[in-house]
């Protein structure tokens, strides 16, 4: 039967949508692992998730330049050995610094599973810090830095950051090409002493899992000495600046860049979800206010877009976009405009379902597969959330209506509040 191309396909509601975490197990050594067992194919993935991050540092990138530092080698492997044998035994490795943690993980055939877990195991544990490597990621990293920091959104960033958190915060810090160079080995080791140990280390381990992976895991992960003492969940508080508005001088600067942040709440408060339906709407999807007005109806910029970030003590809506230096004040003027106009009134019934539609398929998308989920487990070490947090979002965004949302905007989405960083040509920007 031919399909005819000229009806659009039913729009059916989604069904049931639910994320159950598993309960974690505890290998000899007590380390606890949680298993996310799903899938056909047999590929298995464990994250190790070592505290130790952005937050716990003593110098810019210490975590970043020890995380790299420990895949280098091991006491039996040097750096080639190890990258010649994982790649004949088709497996890969992922490696990722958070704030308060350091995700080191093994992505690999379960054929090849208990040859290739020794190898990252012995990178873990016995880490040699070659010279050789640590210069080449020294070089790299200082590279990396250097062209980023001549980009005007990494600028805008990062002064944004510095505004809100306060110079000296850990999310406001700004690594220079020398601050990377004058790292030592001595450094990266030092991290390595004082966060890389079993007692601070929690498992994922996902994909088409049997008895001989959870086998493979416990004869080599469960092994390791258990010794000293596990490290505390930090989140240093904000200390927000008193400038609500800057411009950052870019001579030559072909476009501007425009970064904004309104104080919000924790992720654990009653409002959060909410809000971020809220956010959504404002700025969260292709077809959101601020894209519909100044991409689509002015077209001042190719892209524009508003996100809530919540943290377990701390939180906020960023605005940002990239535009031509000419149109920077009247983008500013029209993201108030979208916050009044939400504050002003209720949404329509259409806008809420597409924007209910939209949260809902990201959050699908988690479930796509054992590597999404075990993603999601991740973050409740990365960023504080919880294990309820994905089901109450489901529930919350199916019910809410567009009269809390307007309470909620009239609650958190106070103009006056804005604070607003602008990257440019100053001198193109006082033109117009």
């Amino acid at each position: 039967m031919a399909i005819n191309r000229g009806i659009a396909p039913a729009v059916r509601p989604f069904g049931k949508i639910e994320l159950n975490v598993p309960a974690p197990v505890t290998l000899p050594n007590g380390i606890e692992m949680w298993v996310v067992n799903r899938g056909e194919d047999e590929v298995s993935r464990l994250d190790f998730y070592l505290t130790g991050g952005t937050f716990q540092e003593e110098k810019i990138m210490q975590a970043t330049t020890c995380a790299m530092s420990v895949l280098n080698g091991s006491e039996s492997m040097d750096f080639k050995t190890i990258a010649e044998k994982i790649d004949f035994y088709g497996a890969w490795r992922q490696l990722q610094v958070y704030d308060n943690c350091t995700a080191i993980g093994l992505s690999s055939l379960n054929k090849n599973f208990d040859k290739t877990l020794p190898i990252l195991f012995g990178c873990i544990t016995h880490p040699t810090f070659p010279s050789n490597e640590f210069r080449h990621n020294q070089r790299q990293l200082s590279v990396n830095c250097a062209t980023a920091r001549e980009r005007v959104k990494y600028i805008a960033t990062k002064e944004m950051m510095r505004l809100y958190y306060g110079a000296r915060h850990p999310l406001a810090c700004d690594p220079t090409p020398q601050d990377i160079e004058s790292l030592t080995i001595d450094d990266a080791r030092d991290f390595y002493r004082r966060y890389s140990g079993a007692r601070n280390c929690r498992l994922v381990l996902s994909g088409h899992i049997t008895d001989r992976e959870l086998r493979v895991v416990s004869d080599v992960v469960g092994t390791w000495d258990a010794g000293g003492e596990s490290d505390p969940y930090l989140e240093p508080e904000p200390c927000p600046q008193p400038v609500m508005f800057k411009i950052v001088d870019k001579p030559g600067a072909v476009q501007a860049a425009v970064a904004m942040t309104i104080k919000a709440i924790p992720r654990r408060h009653p409002d959060y979800i909410k809000l971020r339906v809220l956010v959504t709407a404002l700025g969260g999807y292709f077809g959101s206010r601020l894209m519909t007005n100044i991409r689509e109806d002015k077209g001042y910029t190719y892209g524009i877009s508003a996100s809530l970030s919540g943290r377990k003590f701390d939180g906020y809506i960023g605005i940002s976009t990239e535009c031509d230096t000419c149109y920077t004040h009247r983008v500013i003027e029209e993201v108030k405009h979208e916050i009044l106009e939400l504050r002003s009134k209720p949404m329509s019934d259409q806008e809420l379902e597409m924007v209910k539609n939209h949260m809902l398929s990201d959050l699908v998308k988690t479930l796509d597969t054992p590597f999404s989920i075990a993603g999601y487990v991740g973050n409740m070490f990365c960023y504080g959330i919880y294990p309820t947090y994905f089901n109450e979002q489901v529930e919350e965004i199916r019910h809410v209506t567009s009269q809390q949302l307007l309470d909620i905007a009239v609650k958190y989405l106070d103009p006056e509040q804005l604070r607003t960083v602008v990257v440019c040509d100053s001198r193109v920007l006082e033109k117009n």
